[in-house]
């Protein structure tokens, strides 16, 4: 069993957008990640959990869309923002490629993941429990993007991780909520693109 829970949060937003709440079965660190949509339903969400240490609001990236219950949370919680130094939301902290968050017994890690923005990040677990993927990469699909940006995250960051990794996107668009990194990496046509031909084809059915 994983040391961490994740909680996915149907938080309704701009458009089917999901929040996540990470706890640490070890110490009750807490963080949660793009904090939008009905603040009351992250509230409640963190209410469940009881006593717990909200450490972190972690941010995928800067879009309004997925920061717009930052600063209730925050000020429920006097946890640090932490983000891409790029982000266009005000950060408390800056993150680098790699750079892992001490939580709980492990840590979360950073990946710089750009292509739908100058500023998306992905959140590993330490255990290869989760992978918090923004717009970056969705259940069946990925996100509006730069093309050559996109598909080098695809390769080169997002498909060498461990299949165990589940995959906790930034919007409900799939044909379900979250799933293995496993089974993207062979459905997902965007991610199984081994050319930057076949994801350009790909691309014209986004």
């Amino acid at each position: 069993m994983s040391g961490f829970i994740v909680k996915q949060l149907v938080v309704g937003g701009f458009d089917d957008n999901f929040s996540y709440i990470i706890y640490s079965r070890a110490n009750g660190d807490t963080a949660v990640v793009d904090p939008c949509g009905d603040v009351e339903i992250i509230r409640r969400g963190l209410q469940e959990l009881g006593p717990c240490q909200v450490k972190y609001i972690l941010l995928t990236h800067g879009h309004h869309d997925h920061t717009s219950n930052v600063e209730d949370i925050k000020s429920d919680t006097s946890a640090s923002v932490a983000g891409h130094p790029d982000c266009s939301y005000p950060l408390d902290m800056t993150l680098s490629n790699g750079q892992q968050l001490p939580f709980g017994d492990g840590f979360i890690e950073c990946l710089y993941a750009p292509g739908h923005t100058c500023d998306g990040v992905l959140y590993r677990l330490s255990d290869d429990s989760a992978l918090f993927t923004g717009d970056t990469l969705f259940i069946d699909w990925c996100g509006y993007c730069t093309p050559t940006t996109m598909y080098k995250t695809m390769r080169e960051v997002i498909f060498p991780l461990a299949d165990s990794n589940i995959v906790y996107s930034g919007h409900n668009y799939g044909r379900e909520p979250f799933g293995p990194l496993g089974v993207e990496k062979r459905r997902n046509p965007y991610l199984a693109a081994n050319t930057f031909e076949k994801f350009q084809i790909a691309l014209r059915n986004l």
